[in-house]
């Protein structure tokens, strides 16, 4: 800056006066001048930014063109000169592209058509570029580096990997199995996901975990009773502002748990007159009736007669239980015959019997069969084998695992006591020792003070 200083400068000269006799200094003269001295300003200060509110940050999702910060400078060059003129810019670089700043004003902004994303990205990071005109030396600039945050709003629903969920198990399994898991993905920031059963008919049934998705039994499911179940879980973000919902399908697998159920009469009476009068080779005696509740091989029945038909005087059909007999082969009197009916489950079958008499004709006095029972005994005791079995392993099991623990207990017990009476017998020989030691000096004592004593003696 031209700046111009009025100076006053005072000039004084003196002369002498040489008189006869006599040297002196005469009177002084003054001249008194004004002299402008101009200033010329250079650009010696950089730009100062003024504070400003900290953090500086933005929803996201936020209306583009949105104005976010207004940055204040000041310098301290003259005033109105290009050394204090300033501009505002923002260093270029990856982050900058999203935003704006007025050069004049400093006011920045979000660039057109931008909305941010916090999922995407949450904080940038700039450096504002603060730079005066100046030229004589040159122009100053100051960098201040700062951060735009992102704030994360619940702008995302939860979304379930799948729209349905498929699972399969095997009916009568313990309450409270895992039978599958469901899980939804939120993509906002630390949410947390909720889960929740929105069927009213199969609450009493199954349970799912509140914050795992985990599903649950919460009763005994029979396949016999229902083998499919439907009913949708909801999954809800932190706030309960957004959710979504997935069809659960629970298939049930059925296991051959219901043995064959037989309803035939006990006896079957055939009378003469239908023997003589029937034409045909082969006569019907009768048909057992059974049924199972397992599905599939686990519900095929078989039918045998396993006892009272040792003359093969009877033929059991063996997939539908017709029983016949040759006509002119079959003799009158009372048979008595054991029929045991099987399932076909895959991995082991459930068998019922039935004792069925058969009176043919009149002599129904005559038996064709013997009073032993052991054909039916032996087959109950088959079928609880496998039972008793595991009972007694686990019995024995329980045994050698309780005679084995006392066994220890009484072992460790001897080993303490060994120890402890090594240790009191150590102590006890030491002690010995030590009252042997003391008893011996004071022998030794007493032995030195008698003789002493009669020598005294001796010498009185």
């Amino acid at each position: 800056m031209k700046q111009e200083i009025k100076v006053r400068i005072l000039i004084q000269s003196s002369f002498f006066l040489i008189e006869k006799n006599f040297v002196g200094i005469g009177s002084s003269l003054t001249t008194q001048k004004d002299i402008t001295i101009v200033l010329l300003d250079i650009n010696d200060s950089p730009p100062i930014l003024d504070p400003y509110p900290k953090p500086i940050s933005i929803n996201e999702n936020n209306l583009p063109n949105i104005r976010l910060i207004q940055f204040h400078a000041r310098d301290l060059d003259a005033p109105n000169t290009s050394n204090s003129l300033l501009t505002y810019s923002l260093i270029p670089s990856n982050n900058s592209q999203f935003f704006q700043i007025d050069s004049e004003t400093g006011i920045l902004s979000v660039q057109k058509n931008i909305s941010f994303d916090y999922e995407y990205q949450s904080k940038y990071d700039l450096i504002l570029n603060i730079s005066d005109h100046g030229i004589n030396p040159k122009h100053l600039e100051t960098l201040e580096s700062f951060i735009i945050y992102i704030n994360n709003t619940n702008d995302n629903k939860p979304k379930f990997e799948q729209e349905s969920y498929l699972f399969h198990i095997l009916e009568n399994i313990p309450i409270g199995t895992l039978i599958g898991q469901v899980k939804a993905i939120d993509l906002d920031f630390n949410s947390i996901i909720h889960y929740k059963l929105i069927s009213n008919d199969n609450q009493d049934l199954f349970y799912i975990d509140f914050l795992t998705g985990q599903l649950h039994t919460k009763a005994l499911l029979d396949y016999e009773t229902q083998s499919i179940y439907r009913f949708h879980v909801i999954a809800k973000d932190n706030d309960d502002l957004h959710s979504d919902r997935a069809l659960i399908t629970i298939e049930l697998i059925d296991i051959n748990d219901n043995p064959p159920i037989i309803d035939t009469p006990l006896s079957v009476y055939i009378s003469s007159e239908l023997l003589q009068t029937n034409l045909s080779k082969t006569i019907v005696i009768t048909t057992i009736n059974a049924n199972d509740h397992d599905s599939g091989m686990n519900g095929n029945l078989t039918y045998i007669i396993i006892d009272g038909n040792q003359n093969n005087y009877f033929q059991i059909d063996f997939y539908n239980g017709t029983i016949t007999a040759e006509r002119n082969n079959l003799p009158q009197g009372h048979h008595r015959l054991i029929i045991k009916v099987c399932d076909q489950g895959k991995y082991f079958e459930k068998c019922s019997i039935i004792m069925l008499n058969i009176k043919i004709g009149e002599y129904v006095e005559k038996l064709f069969y013997s009073e032993d029972n052991s054909k039916k005994k032996e087959f109950i005791e088959d079928e609880h084998f496998l039972t008793n079995q595991i009972i007694i392993v686990i019995i024995i099991s329980s045994i050698f695992t309780l005679v084995f623990s006392i066994t220890m207990g009484i072992l460790c017990a001897i080993c303490c006591k060994q120890k402890r009476y090594h240790h009191i017998h150590r102590s006890s020989l030491k002690k010995s020792c030590e009252l042997l030691q003391s008893t011996d000096a004071d022998k030794l004592l007493s032995t030195n003070n008698t003789n002493t004593f009669s020598s005294t003696s001796k010498v009185s």
